[in-house]
C-alpha cells in the first residue's frame, strides 16, 4: 500500500505541476490504478446541456490495462446522463460521497451499462475543486466483484482532491490571465491621446 501512497503523491504532482489535460489525466490514472491492480480509470466531468438543461457526465480522461477494452471505445461513455442510469449514484456523489459497487448490485439501467463493457465492480469518488461538484474519477476491476478495502477508497479520494486541486489552479490562471489582458487594455492609451 506503502507503493500506492508513493504513485498519488506522484499523480498529484503531476497534475499541480503540468495540469489537468490529455497526457497528464492518462497518466495520473494509470500510475495510480497499476498499483491497485484496477483493469480501468476514468475521469468524467459535469455539463448541462442547452437542451432543457439535461445534466450530462463526459468522459474526459481514462486508462486501460493493455488487454482491456478502452472506456473509449464505448460510445455511451461519451456522454453519459447519469441520472437516467443512476439516480442515487449521482446524488451521492453530488452530496461529496463515495460509490462503491459490484455490478450485480447496481441500479438496474446501470448494470446493464457496466455488464456491456465487462465491468465487475466500480468505486467513484467526486472531484470537487472548490464549492461545486465538478465530476468524478472512477476505478473499474473488470476481473471480479471486488470490495473496495478502505484503503483503495482513501487513495480515490486523494486522487480526486488532486485532480480537483489541478482543475482549481486552471481556473485560477485563467481568471488571472483574463484580469491582465483587461489590465493591459484600460492601461493603453486611446489612439489619438497624447
Amino acid at each position: 500500500m506503502v507503493e500506492a501512497f508513493t504513485k498519488v503523491s506522484e499523480a498529484s504532482r503531476l497534475l499541480l505541476d503540468k495540469g489537468l489535460c490529455a497526457a497528464t489525466g492518462g497518466e495520473s490514472l494509470g500510475m495510480v490504478a497499476r498499483t491497485l491492480k484496477v483493469d480501468r480509470a476514468c475521469i468524467f466531468e459535469n455539463r448541462t446541456t442547452n437542451l432543457a438543461g439535461r445534466f450530462m457526465t463526459d468522459l474526459r480522461h481514462a486508462w486501460a490495462e493493455p488487454g482491456v477494452a478502452s472506456p473509449y471505445a464505448h460510445p455511451m461513455l461519451r456522454s453519459l446522463a447519469l441520472r437516467d442510469y443512476a439516480m442515487a449514484w449521482m446524488d451521492m456523489l453530488e452530496a461529496g460521497m463515495v460509490v462503491s459497487c459490484a455490478t450485480r448490485e447496481a441500479p438496474p439501467m446501470m448494470r446493464e451499462l457496466m455488464e456491456r463493457q465487462g465491468v465487475q465492480s466500480a468505486l467513484l469518488c467526486p472531484i470537487i475543486p472548490a464549492k461545486q461538484w465538478w465530476g468524478y474519477v472512477a476505478f473499474e476491476d473488470c476481473h471480479q466483484a471486488r470490495v473496495w478495502r478502505p484503503e483503495e477508497v482513501s487513495l480515490l479520494k486523494s486522487l480526486a482532491r488532486a485532480i480537483g486541486a489541478s482543475v482549481r489552479h486552471a481556473s485560477m490562471r485563467s481568471s488571472l490571465s483574463q484580469v491582465r489582458t483587461n489590465l493591459t487594455s484600460v492601461m493603453r492609451p486611446a489612439s489619438g491621446d497624447t
